[in-house]
């Protein structure tokens, strides 16, 4: 169960937030995957959900030692996301790759509507790719899910 709420205009917050960002260079701690997804994450909810679950981080060096460090899938769940069917992933869901990628890490995206999902890698940038280009095995994980309890 989640205690986070999405803030008012959420989803309007999340496209802006996708625009601004869409074609920004690589830059560890701020448009890594990672981070991108974690700054996306605190425009939909006003907080940094992966406070004291996901280590910060403003170099290469120090993104290796977090990831080696973390669990990413119990990060998520520990910090109040639910996972959910890949059918079911919609706007404002985090998108966790199943394979590292050239550092070592797995990869991760932030849904967006239509269907589309923002991320990065060093060569590329900051892209917004299509939801099924995303790497076969992906799992899908929500925040704001009120179970009863």
């Amino acid at each position: 169960m989640s205690d986070h709420e999405h803030l008012a205009n959420w989803d309007r917050r999340l496209v802006e937030f996708a625009r601004e960002t869409d074609g920004q260079r690589f830059e560890w701690g701020s448009t890594d995957c990672v981070s991108l997804v974690r700054r996306g994450l605190k425009k939909v909810f006003g907080v940094d959900v992966w406070k004291g679950h996901v280590g910060i981080y403003k170099t290469k060096r120090g993104a290796v030692t977090v990831a080696g460090k973390t669990d990413y899938e119990n990060a998520l769940l520990t910090s109040g996301a639910v996972e959910v069917g890949y059918h079911f992933g919609t706007s404002g869901d985090v998108a966790l790759s199943p394979k590292e990628d050239e550092h070592g890490m797995l990869s991760m995206a932030l849904l967006v509507p239509a269907r589309k999902a923002l991320t990065s890698a060093p060569r590329e940038g900051v892209v917004i790719v299509d939801k099924l280009q995303l790497e076969e095995g992906t799992r899908f994980y929500r925040y704001g899910v009120k179970t009863d309890g």
